[in-house]
């Protein structure tokens, strides 16, 4: 039953993933293909650069609610305590991994959507829903942080705030989150007796897992390799020079 439902949860997950809110509300606000405008990528930024701040607003509301709101309600309906329909977990820590899947699998969804031909964003948008979802607190925390970090050494670069997406996603969050269980032991979310944080976030993952916040990190890194694929044209941009460089500004491609 467990496996079952793992897999209804990602592909509800994925389906959430294909909707593209940045098409939706490019049409909504000014009757555009957003495909067609700016970098072509359909995401947040290009949506608030081309389209408008409000529209972009919702396109990121939209992106962010994508996976969290499929994982809230999957946990809430069978991986709590307070479930209505309990299910049986083949090991410790089943429901708090399947939770994680279920965010994966919207990512992939709006990277290579469904309902439009799997042409998609880089899903950045869906992974900071997911991860405000995992680690409330310390999330909000690490993006105070990379925001200093770009304002500090890289305000003269194209799109500075663009630099900020790599910074949050790719490093710091997942490292923070490491070195928070290595080296705040007694107070820390992740620690089994912590008070401080366990019951702020919204996936209370404190619970999810018996306090082994092992599992948390591994999925934060699983996170942060889950959005290679769907920025194949960043790295090939920055990473490989000169290999298939593609037009599209590198730095337009931190979008979500």
């Amino acid at each position: 039953m467990f496996y079952l439902i793992l897999l209804a949860g990602m592909f509800c997950a994925y389906l959430s993933g294909s909707v593209s809110y940045a098409r939706i509300f490019a049409r909504l606000g000014k009757g555009v293909d957003v495909t067609q405008l700016g970098n072509g990528n359909p995401g947040t930024s290009n949506v608030m650069r081309n389209v408008g701040k409000f529209w972009g607003t919702l396109t990121l509301l939209g992106d962010a609610l994508k996976g969290s709101l499929v994982m809230m309600l999957f946990k809430g309906l069978f991986f709590s305590p307070q479930s209505p329909y309990p299910v049986e977990l083949p090991f410790a820590g089943a429901g708090f991994a399947a939770i994680l899947l279920m965010g994966i699998a919207s990512i992939y969804g709006h990277g290579f959507p469904l309902f439009y031909r799997f042409r998609g964003g880089g899903s950045i948008g869906v992974l900071f829903g997911c991860w405000l979802y995992l680690i409330y607190p310390q999330f909000l925390v690490h993006i105070v942080i990379a925001y200093v970090i770009v304002k500090l050494f890289l305000r003269k670069q194209k799109y500075p705030m663009g630099r900020m997406t790599p910074l949050v996603f790719i490093v710091l969050t997942p490292l923070l989150t490491l070195a928070e269980s290595l080296l705040f032991r007694e107070w820390h979310p992740l620690y089994p007796q912590s008070l401080l944080f366990d019951h702020i976030g919204w996936g209370n993952h404190f619970l999810q897992f018996d306090g082994n916040g092992w599992l948390l990190v591994a999925g934060l890194f699983l996170y942060s390799l889950s959005v290679i694929p769907t920025n194949l044209s960043l790295l090939k941009n920055e990473i490989l020079p000169g290999k298939g460089k593609i037009e599209t500004n590198a730095a337009d491609q931190h979008e979500s």
